[in-house]
């Protein structure tokens, strides 16, 4: 392998994980399962929170608001981060949407309903297509630099030739 020079775009090379990582994900999931049963069939179908109701939404939206200035901080700084933070926004408006709906009252439910199909849901694909779109960026980016390492290494140590220079702010816009 030749010697790197300081001129070569540094890529960072992800380890693996770790072999038991994936399974401990599945048991998680299958065991949710269960779980879900018996909360299903255990849970009354009504339970009156009186104490912390709007501290556990306020909260919830800070959070959300949060992740959501997060995502954009990510885009105007192009960190692949970004693509995390676009994800976590999505699950967050999606599970809003749902237990804005499942929770509101009978007299509020049409107005949860209406704010899921207009806000809630869109803004979540847009966070969702986001996530994607930085996704692709790094794989173009990880292509390109693979190629001009190969390229390069083809090249007399030191020397890049002209034709084999790639703009690689191009490959990202």
């Amino acid at each position: 392998m030749p010697a790197t020079t300081d001129s070569e775009p540094k890529v960072p090379v992800a380890r693996p994980v770790r072999r038991f990582v994936a399974p401990l994900f599945l048991l998680a999931g299958a065991g949710l399962v269960p779980w879900t049963i018996v909360l299903a069939a255990t849970l009354p179908a009504r339970h009156v929170q009186t104490h912390f109701y709007d501290l556990a939404w306020s909260g919830f939206d800070v959070a959300l608001a949060g992740v959501l200035v997060a995502t954009g901080v990510g885009l105007v700084r192009k960190r692949l981060w970004a693509q995390s933070t676009a994800t976590a926004a999505a699950t967050m408006l999606f599970c809003d949407a749902w237990f804005d709906i499942l929770t509101s009252a009978d007299t509020e439910r049409t107005v949860a309903i209406v704010l899921a199909l207009v806000a809630e849901i869109p803004a979540a694909v847009v966070c969702l297509l986001v996530a994607r779109h930085v996704e692709e960026i790094a794989e173009r980016y990880a292509l390109v630099a693979s190629r001009l390492r190969r390229r390069r290494s083809g090249n007399q140590p030191g020397g890049v030739a002209v034709d084999s220079e790639l703009d690689l702010v191009e490959v990202a816009e």
